[in-house]
């Protein structure tokens, strides 16, 4: 029987922090994952006792910090006119991570490769060599998320940073419905991957996007991707989201019964 550590991204309960990880405790998750961007979370609207005491009541609720989200909205590493806000917003977020003691920043990622060669885009590649280099001496990893990068293409990315606080959170429902193929993608990245996101996803077309789904009702093998990961080693948490439901404590409630389930009958 696999043993896996599953933990929840807070933010999707849509509750005051406090009651979001209480919650999370109650539904008996090993891990908790914090938006970091805005809010009360936000590193400048957190003085140093105010860290304090967030890592202690995350703890005091018997869980981990497992990691803290950074997707900054409106901006792109690809952007000249944005790229510089974001690292800066990314920085501050990998600085609170190290304050807190949380071993892992995520973000989700647009295009980082020229679309037509494949080589890796030189404010990209500059954004994340800046990034990089904080989050190696804070003793942070960096996990970025891709969702319409093939395997081969991050790989260039990775290759040309040369950084080991650089890294991959693989969340296969944004591959899919961004009409990439998650489990093509998975066996390339695999020995990169120090974040996984459990949801589920109907596939992208050429015509449309896909769209989120409650677990078991889209057209991902959830199961079969988080095997490939253990089998490869990666030993994090694997963090349910569910962000697009009118019953998200719900849906996730039933997620986490579904994959534990499941994981039971393997």
């Amino acid at each position: 029987m696999y043993d896996f550590r599953l933990g929840v991204d807070v933010d999707d309960f849509h509750l005051p922090v406090k009651d979001a990880i209480r919650t999370a405790a109650e539904l008996k998750f090993q891990a908790v994952e914090l938006a970091a961007v805005s809010g009360e979370l936000a590193p400048n609207n957190l003085s140093d006792s105010g860290r304090r005491h967030l890592a202690r009541l995350v703890r005091g609720f018997g869980l981990d910090l497992a990691s803290l989200v950074a997707d900054i909205p409106q901006t792109r590493f690809t952007d000249p006119h944005t790229v510089s806000r974001r690292v800066d917003q990314t920085c501050l977020i990998i600085e609170l991570a190290r304050d807190l003691g949380v071993p892992l920043v995520t973000a989700s990622v647009g295009p980082l490769t020229h679309p037509d060669t494949g080589e890796p885009s030189a404010p990209a590649v500059e954004a994340l060599a800046r990034i990089g280099e904080l989050a190696d001496a804070c003793g942070v990893i960096f996990a970025i998320r891709p969702s319409s990068e093939t395997g081969d293409r991050i790989l260039r990315v990775l290759a040309g940073l040369r950084c080991p606080a650089i890294r991959v959170g693989f969340d296969p429902a944004a591959m899919a419905m961004a009409g990439t193929n998650p489990l093509r993608q998975i066996e390339q990245v695999a020995e990169h991957i120090r974040l996984f996101h459990v949801r589920d996803a109907t596939a992208g077309l050429a015509d449309r996007p896909g769209r989120e789904t409650r677990l078991g009702e889209g057209e991902l093998d959830v199961i079969g991707l988080m095997a490939v990961a253990d089998a490869a080693h990666y030993d994090g948490p694997y963090i349910l989201r569910r962000t697009d439901s009118a019953s998200p404590l719900q849906d996730i409630r039933d997620a986490k019964a579904r994959i534990e389930r499941e994981l039971r009958d393997l």
